[in-house]
């Protein structure tokens, strides 16, 4: 449900707003700071759309709190969401903006938190996922890449950035190596220039916003994209027509929820409902901000909002994936227990 979508929804939630008036009464967030945790590297795309997003949300916020951005890269954003889910306080004082994968991670390994108790608050966008190398790589297209190694650069198995490459090994055969323990988009970036590793995952949108001149410069050869197809890069592959059967094709939605998740933001279960609605509407309200469209035109953000609800749906549908199905998937990635140190 984009903006297309909900175009009535968020006509509806601004019209409840103005006509309930003030959310509450003793105006909680007066003086208050509201911290975000970012589950990506403090140079990334998600901490300038997090910026950038609370920037204009505090003008919509009764009280216009401080906002406090901090980015806590780990795990494919698993340490931000178990932070802002068991640890941050639940007064609706922290939000977090999460890095996709982290949303799916507990079904793929166990982990203290539980995303379904994420209460959304809405996403600036959706966000397809690509699979890219840097323009000195050995090989440069996915066909190249089933015969050719590439070292792919990754957080932890728990990253998409993982994820997909070992999915593609099994599925078509590619030839894809990872190498884990990269904090974050900045060392990984690092990592390509220097030829420590070919290449890595990440979002279109944020080379979009944060590398501009390696798409105009082609510094960067993109081989996958996961989700909605992207029109400036319509001739690079979809996951979705490169897999042979039904089973892989039914894995390849539960691998899109993150690029329907997008650029998303949420608290933790136990924030009070009445908070919860305030930042509801102000995120509404700064989605249909001049100012905040401008801003996000003029840094290269792109704007196609998801609202609260079809956020809720899309990570219920998620969780509800066949355990079978998902066992599957573990083996094919090699997604075993973790060694103990």
């Amino acid at each position: 449900m984009t903006l297309k979508a909900c175009g009535v929804m968020i006509g509806a939630l601004i019209g409840l707003a103005a006509i309930s008036g003030p959310a509450r009464a003793d105006d909680f967030y007066s003086g208050k700071t509201i911290r975000f945790s970012v589950g990506a590297s403090a140079a990334g795309g998600f901490t300038l759309v997090a910026r950038v997003m609370a920037q204009h949300l505090k003008n919509h916020i009764p009280g216009h709190p401080t906002m406090l951005i901090e980015a806590k890269p780990g795990a494919g954003g698993a340490k931000s969401m178990d932070y802002v889910l068991n640890a941050a306080s639940k007064d609706g004082t922290n939000i977090g903006a999460v890095l996709p994968p982290a949303v799916v991670a507990p079904l793929l390994r166990k982990l203290r938190y539980d995303s379904t108790q994420a209460q959304w608050i809405g996403s600036v966008t959706p966000m397809t996922e690509v699979s890219s190398v840097w323009h000195t790589a050995p090989a440069k297209t996915l066909e190249q890449a089933k015969k050719i190694q590439l070292v792919m650069a990754t957080s932890s198995k728990l990253s998409s950035a993982y994820l997909i490459p070992a999915f593609l090994n099994a599925a078509i055969g590619t030839k894809f190596k990872m190498v884990q323990g990269y904090r974050g988009g900045g060392p990984m970036n690092k990592a390509m220039i220097t030829g420590e590793v070919n290449g890595r995952g990440s979002f279109f949108n944020s080379y979009r916003t944060t590398k501009p001149d390696w798409l105009r410069d082609k510094k960067v050869i993109h081989l996958l994209q996961v989700g909605p197809t992207i029109k400036d890069i319509a001739d690079v592959p979809n996951l979705r027509d490169v897999v042979k059967t039904d089973e892989q094709r039914r894995i390849v939605k539960f691998l899109e929820v993150s690029a329907q998740i997008g650029h998303g933001f949420y608290v933790a279960a136990g924030v009070p409902a009445d908070r919860v609605r305030i930042l509801r509407d102000a995120f509404v309200a700064t989605m249909n901000d001049p100012a905040f469209q401008a801003d996000a035109k003029k840094r290269r953000i792109s704007v196609d909002p998801v609202a609260a609800a079809h956020m809720q749906q899309v990570v219920a549908t998620a969780f509800a994936t066949p355990k079978p199905l998902l066992a599957k998937f573990k083996k094919m990635v090699k997604l075993g227990k973790p060694k103990k140190k």
